[in-house]
């Protein structure tokens, strides 16, 4: 089904006008089971402690990664956003971008994160430029952690997010977009639906792989009191490498 006209005509995200209540956000609630693995996925896949987050917003995923010990800087195209990032943690180096333009030299980075953005691109193609820079700046070595909502999300009942709006009550497709509400703010957004398949064939085309695909589930040890949560994830997270190449003897 085509977007109707109102919907594509909407501004999908609006920074300036949201910034402030993004940046009192915090780890607890549905973001919690976004972030509770990562510390072990970074323990799993990551070598180095030099990360890159590609779209940190007001900078909650920056701190959060900083927290853990590793040597973070922060990106993001919304200067709003940045704002909020640096009056809560001015010893962290934010930079203004332009969506897939890096101002890093090659290789630089062990880690390579990035939560919550590309649900925001409208494009395939822009997706893959953007993978195309994060693999430029990546280490040989290094590894790209990818937070973003499944592909079930719009149809869940969770916890911090209201998905419930007749705009969805259809079979979303491939590059289509959806209503969502912060619960208890009044940030409304519409992120766009990107499959499993789409990013494999992306990654695929660039030389790059998914090593893992991980889906969080609630548990009722978590200090949340989950919904849908512990039966389907709203959440998908890749743990993505460089395609090695055989060396020939």
């Amino acid at each position: 089904m085509p977007q109707n006209k109102e919907t594509a005509k909407m501004k999908t995200h609006d920074y300036g006008k949201y910034a402030p209540t993004y940046a009192e956000l915090g780890m607890d609630g549905p973001n919690y089971l976004a972030f509770r693995d990562i510390p072990k996925l970074i323990q799993k896949h990551a070598k180095g402690m030099e990360a890159l987050d590609y779209g940190c917003g007001a900078g909650r995923s920056t701190r959060f990664l900083k927290d853990l010990g590793l040597h973070v800087v922060g990106v993001d195209i919304s200067q709003d956003m940045l704002e909020q990032a640096v009056s809560r943690d001015r010893s962290t180096s934010y930079y203004n971008i332009q969506s897939e333009q890096l101002p890093f030299e090659s290789e630089r980075f062990d880690i390579v994160f990035s939560s919550f953005v590309f649900l925001e691109i409208s494009t395939k193609k822009e997706i893959e430029k953007i993978f195309l820079e994060m693999m430029r700046v990546l280490r040989r070595d290094g590894v790209i952690i990818v937070i973003t909502s499944s592909m079930d999300v719009y149809k869940g009942n969770w916890i911090g997010f209201k998905y419930d709006f007749p705009e969805n009550n259809r079979d979303i497709q491939s590059g289509e977009t959806f209503k969502l509400q912060f619960q208890g703010t009044e940030i409304i957004l519409y992120d766009y639906l990107w499959t499993d398949e789409d990013y494999k064939q992306i990654l695929d085309r660039l030389g790059l792989r998914i090593v893992e695909h991980h889906k969080p589930l609630g548990y009722d040890t978590d200090p949340v009191e989950w919904l849908d949560e512990k039966k389907v994830s709203p959440v998908a997270i890749y743990i993505i490498k460089k395609v090695q190449k055989r060396t020939k003897h």
